[in-house]
């Protein structure tokens, strides 16, 4: 399919402004130059800042909205039936997803690297675009998630790379055009839309393959089902691997833990490279720095520069973040929402932060279809926390499914314990229950990507003002 020629369109709007991906691409689309509207359902810290740049935006989707637009971009999440959508095509204004304007954003550049896999896509576009920018490169960057270490979730360069997402929920990353790819891993995930593992399979390795023979495919050793694309692979390009593996290119060895980072050297191709300390915990966190550290290399940056970039890595918004510690309560939040990313983070909390007595996870569910899907998994996943408290579904926009609820998991769950479970559908009881019975020494995380993080802020809130007299906070 012939390329779209953005440039030719003057006036922008974009559905669903107020999203982390579509705010970061109408961020780039302003500081290129184009005049930038766009819709979202309420107000936001995105919104804000988009209309601080110069964007009009608009609360509530409605068919006036786009009458001076051009172009309209539009998000997966955002129906068919839309208002803004139905008006644009009566009008016969180009209608286009968020992934062909990333991919064309990204074509404006030399060497355009994509960031895809089940898991770890943002922590490892945002070690990137930080160890791009540190080197003094300049990249453009589109990162799924909010990062102070580089000023933002998005930047237009002037270098020769773009470094972006790419999103495999609906199937349209497969509209990207890089030249160099980095797969960290596949995983069964977004069901609702490819139906079983083996169709996930095939798209990822249907992405491995868009890469150009001149390009390179970075790709995680250590994943089982990265091992299907490896051995399926068609495309010529430069094969470069990473992990803990034996076998790996760039590999991990000596992995010890800290309080609230972890430890490790680096080799490539056995050959010892040096030591580097990152400031967030957790194994999978060396994997995401590796795959940064595979392609900064391989692009020209030293090793003692890539080491200085990560060193001062903090992380991203919603991944294992303090919100607070008060009363001897430490309190974050992580935005995981599948039972391996669950699981990762529950370990790295249990391991890297030895003040904690004891690990509380609060768990959200997210859309039906997830829920339903990965159901026995989720049943699994939080050996690592000594209490469990569930919530209901969030359902992203989705229709329920008849019998799936917030309860389904702790059916799953009571399988594997019985101890420390408990299920609270109402985010208000959580919080109340939090506020009574938590005491020092305890480690809560809220996890789930919906809006399960608004009980981490209020109980801080709460806790802050309740121990505000004690030397303890």
């Amino acid at each position: 399919m012939a390329q779209l020629d953005i440039s030719n369109y003057k006036n922008i709007h974009l559905i669903g402004i107020g999203g982390v991906g579509v705010g970061a691409i109408a961020k780039v689309l302003i500081e290129m130059g184009f005049k930038v509207s766009g819709s979202d359902l309420k107000e936001s810290v995105n919104t804000i800042r988009l209309k601080e740049m110069g964007a009009h935006i608009f609360f509530g989707h409605s068919p006036s909205n786009v009458r001076e637009a051009d172009l309209v971009v539009f998000s997966s999440a955002i129906a068919k039936d839309n208002p803004e959508i139905l008006e644009a095509k009566s009008r016969q204004i180009k209608c286009i997803p968020r992934a062909e304007m990333l991919s064309w954003i990204l074509s404006q550049s030399k060497i355009p690297i994509a960031v895809a896999g089940t898991h770890g896509k943002t922590t490892t576009t945002s070690m990137l675009s930080l160890v791009f920018e540190k080197s003094g490169l300049n990249p453009t960057f589109l990162i799924g998630g909010e990062t102070t270490d580089v000023g933002g979730n998005a930047k237009l360069g002037n270098g020769k790379y773009s470094i972006a997402e790419a999103d495999e929920s609906d199937g349209s990353f497969l509209l990207l055009n890089p030249k160099i790819i980095v797969l960290t891993n596949i995983e069964a995930d977004h069901l609702d839309y490819f139906g079983d593992i083996q169709k996930v399979r095939e798209a990822f390795l249907k992405f491995a393959n868009s890469t150009p023979s001149a390009g390179k495919l970075v790709i995680c050793a250590d994943d089982p089902e990265n091992n299907f694309v490896m051995e399926n692979l068609e495309s010529s390009a430069d094969l470069i691997t990473y992990g803990l593996s034996e076998n790996a290119i760039f590999r991990a060895r000596n992995i010890t833990n800290g309080e609230g980072s972890i430890k490790f050297e680096v080799l490539r191709k056995g050959k010892l490279l040096g030591e580097i300390k990152l400031n967030i915990p957790g194994v999978h966190n060396v994997l995401n720095s590796l795959a940064a550290i595979a392609v900064g290399m391989n692009e020209g940056i030293d090793f003692v520069s890539i080491n200085t970039a990560l060193r001062c890595f903090t992380g991203v918004r919603r991944r294992f973040q303090l919100i607070g510690k008060a009363g001897g309560i430490l309190i974050y939040d992580d935005y995981g929402h599948h039972p391996t990313e669950i699981a990762a983070t529950l370990k790295a909390a249990k391991e890297s932060i030895s003040s904690a007595k004891r690990v509380i996870c609060v768990f959200q569910p997210h859309r039906f279809s997830r829920t339903f899907h990965l159901k026995e998994l989720f049943g699994k996943c939080f050996k690592d926390c000594d209490q469990l408290i569930l919530t209901e579904v969030y359902s992203a926009g989705e229709a329920p499914i008849s019998g799936v609820s917030g309860e389904t998991i702790l059916e799953e769950v009571l399988k594997n314990r019985q101890e420390g479970v408990l299920y609270l559908p109402k985010k208000q009881d959580i919080t109340n229950y939090l506020f009574e019975n938590a005491v020092s020494g305890d480690l809560i995380i809220t996890m789930g990507a919906g809006d399960i993080n608004t009980i981490g802020k209020e109980l801080y809130s709460r806790l802050r003002e309740k121990h505000k007299n004690e030397r303890i906070i």
